[in-house]
């Protein structure tokens, strides 16, 4: 899936309702945030995921190529080994549900619960873990009447991509966090010379 096919997903009339309730949920628009990394893979979402769409577009903004690969980010690069300036945002869930939180004695829906769930992890270019696994798990509940049933589908659909546009907020500053010394694994700590040699004497 190459960069623009991510954001052409989204289309305009979503695009457009999802701005307009980003302001429900916190998540306050921005030119874009300074990231340390310049390529970024995004892996493990659902087929077609609103998320990634929406996460592919915040980091275009912020100036960073989102890849399809690995290749990609080498060719991106001009390079035959892949730059320490490459990130994986590996999704472990990516999950929206609607659920009923309240009935009436008589057995009828009066609140539903719109729920969004993200757990990932971010990789080096070298596979080694830079973020562990995190969760971002948001919910809001709306009131439900069957005679509305349709205005409350409109309505569910609101606020699904108010909770997901407050998850892309969540992690684009999770993302900004990152410092350029992070980007390269820690070296692994050298052995005390005597363990050295006690390993060795073992050996013999």
């Amino acid at each position: 899936m190459q960069r623009r096919h991510f954001l052409s997903l989204l289309g305009a009339p979503a695009g457009a309702a999802a701005l307009a309730t980003l302001g429900g949920c916190g998540f306050e628009l921005r030119q874009g945030y300074a990231m340390a990394f310049r390529t970024l893979q995004l892996t493990g979402f659902t087929a077609n995921s609103p998320l990634a769409t929406e996460l592919a577009r915040a980091l275009e903004a912020s100036g960073v190529q989102v890849t399809e690969s690995t290749l990609q980010a080498v060719r991106a690069a001009s390079s035959v080994m892949v730059p320490s300036s490459h990130i994986e945002l590996n999704a472990l869930t990516d999950k929206r549900e609607t659920l009923v939180s309240a009935k009436t004695a008589f057995g009828q829906v009066r609140t539903i619960t719109a729920r969004t769930t993200l757990r990932f992890q971010v990789k080096r270019s070298d596979g080694s873990i830079l973020i562990p696994a995190s969760d971002v798990v948001l919910a809001r509940d709306l009131s439900y009447n069957e005679r509305d049933a349709l205005a409350k589908q409109d309505e569910s659909a609101a606020l699904n991509r108010a909770l997901q546009n407050d998850i892309v907020g969540q992690v684009m500053r999770r993302l900004a966090a990152i410092r350029p010394d992070q980007l390269v694994a820690p070296a692994e700590p050298a052995l005390p010379r005597s363990s050295v040699s006690a390993a060795s004497g073992a050996t013999r």
